[in-house]
């Protein structure tokens, strides 16, 4: 049974139960009203009745430990395990015995403030992202009563690279295009590469993940099942996400393009697009090597393989194509990662938007005069 009073520091609860024969009681308070205190109460009394203790002398990085290797590990890519242990590491640091119960906003911010300063605001939010993740879970659980990470300001103080550099616009991929394309030859895969990264917006690991099978010639459709671990495995791996798995379309003179390397290549025997004459798979870094030298002999800015995928993106938004499929097309988790990733050409959008408004307002107004 709990029972509820209201303190300076706000609404306080306490719920009375027996463990082991022995009476007990948790109490939590500084909620802003009855309500908050009564559904917090609520789910300690849930749990109680599912027979699960409460311990409020967990450590949080004990926590943090436990719930990657019980619900994260392994359950994506490598990558995602080292962003988690990343994110694990760095809360060891700044946490150490801190126990669950003692986590408040103040130190919450207080962490993400300390891991920001001299760091990007991108390696703040990766960091938060985890973190965020598990404190919810704990949350749900009821180990925690009230979500710490609420309105929390995940910024770093070190000048990011400059979104504008991470993608190259119209007239300097047509610039692009034709260098790759000049005297092109099936030897040269990074070439390829490079073209079916801009006309897909493929990631590197799931290009060189592409089997002929996958390329379908006939609907013009290019299938994304699975990736290449280039970094460590050298192996072939699920998605990064189930979202990753995807169908989408390719247009013509790409699969044009594709069809001659096809014809050329065959003789491999190889299943898959990209390998070489040994059967290896091209390097990301002899893709990027390529690509530079490329943009060079262009007369436009240095971008790396990465940044076909943000220069792909951005064409679409630009042609006004309709932002879930985009979320789709690149494989995005939901939509609201294609807003934070690209939010700041899609409010350049909004701004030439509102200057077609006026413009429309202008000429109804005046358009109401003349009839006048």
């Amino acid at each position: 049974m709990a029972s509820f009073k209201k303190l300076k520091s706000g609404w306080q609860y306490r719920v009375a139960y027996k463990e082991n024969g022995e009476y007990k009681k948790k109490s939590a308070n500084g909620f802003s009203t009855k309500k908050e205190a009564q559904l917090a109460a609520l789910k300690v009394e849930n749990l109680l009745h599912q027979g699960k203790k409460i311990n409020d002398n967990s450590e949080f990085i004990e926590y943090f430990e436990n719930w990657y290797h019980l619900f994260k590990k392994d359950k994506h890519s490598k990558k995602n395990n080292k962003d988690i242990q990343l994110s694990i590491n760095t809360a060891k640091k700044f946490f150490k015995h801190t126990k669950m119960k003692d986590i408040d906003r103040n130190m919450y911010q207080a962490f993400i403030n300390w891991y920001g300063n001299g760091r990007a605001t991108a390696s703040v939010r990766k960091v938060h992202i985890y973190t965020k993740a598990c404190l919810l879970d704990a949350l749900e659980e009821g180990v925690i009563h009230k979500d710490p990470t609420r309105k929390i300001s995940p910024k770093g103080t070190a000048a990011g690279r400059k979104e504008e550099t991470k993608f190259i616009n119209q007239d300097e991929v047509i610039k692009l295009i034709k260098e790759v394309k000049n005297g092109i030859n099936p030897k040269w895969q990074s070439r390829y590469l490079i073209l079916v990264g801009l006309a897909t917006g493929l990631r590197f690991s799931e290009v060189l993940g592409l089997s002929w099978k996958d390329i379908n010639f006939k609907d013009k459709t290019l299938r994304v099942t699975k990736t290449f671990d280039y970094s460590e495995t050298k192996q072939l791996q699920d998605t990064k996400t189930p979202s990753s798995k995807r169908v989408i379309s390719i247009d013509d003179d790409t699969l044009n393009l594709l069809k001659e390397y096809k014809l050329a290549t065959q003789i491999n025997g190889s299943k898959y697009v990209f390998l070489d004459k040994h059967m290896n798979h091209v390097t990301n870094n002899a893709v990027n090597k390529s690509l530079k030298r490329a943009c060079k002999r262009s007369g436009i800015n240095e971008i790396t393989f990465h940044s076909l995928r943000h220069t792909h993106c951005s064409l679409l938004i630009y042609r006004k194509v309709n932002i879930k499929y985009i979320s789709k097309r690149l494989g995005h988790s939901s939509i609201m990662i294609t807003y934070q990733t690209y939010g700041h050409i899609l409010d350049e959008m909004d701004q030439r938007e509102s200057t077609e408004v006026d413009s429309m307002m202008n000429e109804l107004y005046n358009a109401q005069s003349v009839h006048n």
